[in-house]
């Protein structure tokens, strides 16, 4: 998050391109929303499209703002150890390449829809859905905080009721986007973030390299020279040092991102309403493609910020390092409409990530928690529709209530407790239940609440929360390790406690996870039924 303590010297440009911005967005909003009676929270997912458009819409729901400015101001500070970042968080789409055809054959709307056939109890729907919720609450007021924050930088404002007016802002933006244009909607406004993302970063890598005259070999040196790092910049250790607890911190750092960016709820979601059959597969290698096309560009930016504004410097700014997208971008055209823009990019990036969470959590309420009886199909319910948009709104609120209140905490717990659980939690049982045959409805629930509650004593105990100048609170000292980066266990645990769950011999349960006997098709070979 950026500190709320900086002040910026906005441009007179920056006040006539949001305003244009802001126009153009309404605009958007009026195109992409629909009447009440379209089931656009819940669309069919059978309805004919394009790959490509799939393709944009997965991977602008895997890049959030948050994301975005952490990885240029990690790549700007740490040098080699941020690429790694980012390269972790490209090869988490790689490896959803092996879900997202399952997945999509499942159908559905949430996780629980997709693997309903296979485990149809109401607790393992319920584990599912209360999953979903630890997972996307954290990441709503994250990006909200985060966006709040770097509006009032950019406004020059320092008063905490600034940012929380900011805040609050945003968060009315994002709650009429998400009710008004629903899943259908918000896909829309995911390919244009992206393509207006591609165009702001392709230019600011062309100016950063420009500025060195396209000499690799210059652009690097000066970074090194100017984060005060030396060489070391250039290899690993800078994030972390050297020892046992900084390797399992890379590590873990490294595991979790591979493992949750790509199964996050919204992610999920977004593929589960993707164009079927071999359409699934074509909309995954334009999102890689795509991906990685963001992550080179954000290395040259990360690069070139450590280049032109050095790190010392940018954390004199922004002790976070969050902003040097924006202040990179400032310099390489001082007083001109590059920074107002790439803020604007930005800006709909985090409307189009909260949007979606959002809508992912009130997906998984209206399907998973507050039925009393599993929805029978997917098919379009006007009373789940009505429901899903009354608790959209609602989930927004809550998030604009607890974004105010955490505004000055450090949110690193917050992007850890998410990614964690998605790591540990929701991978596993995605992997296992979409892969392999013998996992059990038992194995489900160990696996979900047993591999939560390890991640959530972890971060507590850790220096996230206490007995650190940046902890959440800093005043009280309760830590019991050093490791800031859980999934180091977390993940393994997770996957360990799936496998346990799922062995034979407990209450008579069968491989299917149902306690019936498992059906055999016409040839003699086992019926999954997903």
């Amino acid at each position: 998050m950026v500190n709320a303590a900086a002040s910026y010297a906005t441009p007179d440009s920056f006040y006539v391109v949001f305003m244009v911005f802001l126009s153009l967005c309404g605009f958007l909003w009026i195109v992409t929303g629909t009447t009440e009676d379209d089931a656009a929270m819940l669309p069919t997912s059978d309805r004919p499209g394009k790959a490509w458009r799939s393709g944009l819409a997965i991977s602008g729901d895997s890049l959030s703002a948050v994301t975005l400015m952490a990885l240029v101001g990690l790549i700007t500070l740490t040098g080699f150890d941020g690429v790694m970042i980012s390269l972790a968080c490209a090869m988490s789409l790689v490896l959803l390449m092996l879900l997202a055809e399952p997945l999509r054959r499942a159908g559905g709307h949430t996780v629980a829809d997709a693997l309903a056939r296979r485990f149809p109890e109401r607790s393992v729907r319920v584990a599912l859905g209360l999953l979903t919720l630890m997972i996307c609450l954290p990441y709503l007021v994250l990006q909200l905080t985060a966006i709040g924050a770097l509006t009032t930088f950019v406004l020059g404002l320092t008063s905490s009721a600034a940012q929380a007016g900011c805040i609050i802002a945003t968060g009315l933006l994002m709650i009429f986007l998400a009710v008004s244009g629903g899943l259908r909607g918000t896909a829309r406004v995911q390919v244009v973030k992206v393509v207006a993302l591609l165009l702001v970063l392709s230019v600011v890598a062309l100016l950063v390299l420009h500025r060195f005259g396209w000499n690799p070999d210059r652009l690097l040196g000066a970074a090194a020279a100017r984060s005060s790092h030396g060489d070391a910049f250039l290899g690993p250790g800078v994030q972390y040092g050297s020892g046992a607890y900084a390797m399992a911190n890379r590590f873990g750092q490294f595991i979790t991102l591979a493992l949750a960016v790509g199964c996050l709820p919204q992610v999920t979601m977004r593929i589960l309403s993707a164009p079927g059959g071999r359409a699934t597969r074509s909309a995954m290698h334009w999102a890689i493609a795509q991906f990685l096309l963001v992550s080179a560009l954000l290395a040259v930016i990360g690069v070139g910020a450590a280049a032109v504004l050095g790190g010392p410097e940018l954390l004199t700014a922004d002790s976070t390092g969050n902003s040097a997208l924006l202040l990179v971008a400032d310099a390489l055209r001082p007083g001109g409409v590059l920074m107002p823009a790439v803020f604007c990019a930005v800006f709909l990036t985090a409307l189009a990530t909260v949007a979606d969470v959002s809508i992912a959590a009130a997906i998984s309420v209206a399907r998973d928690l507050l039925p009393r009886s599993a929805p029978r199909s997917s098919a379009p319910d006007p009373r789940q529709e009505r429901l899903a948009r009354w608790t959209a709104t609602l989930i927004g609120a809550l998030t604009i209530a607890l974004a105010v209140l955490s505004a000055n905490w450090n949110l690193l717990v917050l992007s850890t407790l998410a990614m964690t659980l998605t790591a540990s939690a929701l991978a596993p049982v995605l992997a296992y239940g979409l892969l392999w045959p013998r996992f059990t409805g038992r194995g489900v629930l160990w696996c979900v609440y047993g591999s939560s509650l390890l991640t959530i004593v972890l971060v507590i105990v850790s220096p996230l929360i206490s007995g650190s100048p940046t902890a959440a609170l800093p005043d009280h000292d309760f830590r019991w390790t050093a490791l800031v980066n859980p999934g180091v266990l977390t993940v393994p645990f997770g996957f360990l406690l799936g496998w346990l769950g799922s062995l034979p011999g407990a209450r008579g349960e069968t491989a299917d996870g149902t306690g019936r006997p498992r059906m055999r098709s016409g040839n003699g070979r086992r019926f999954m039924g997903s």
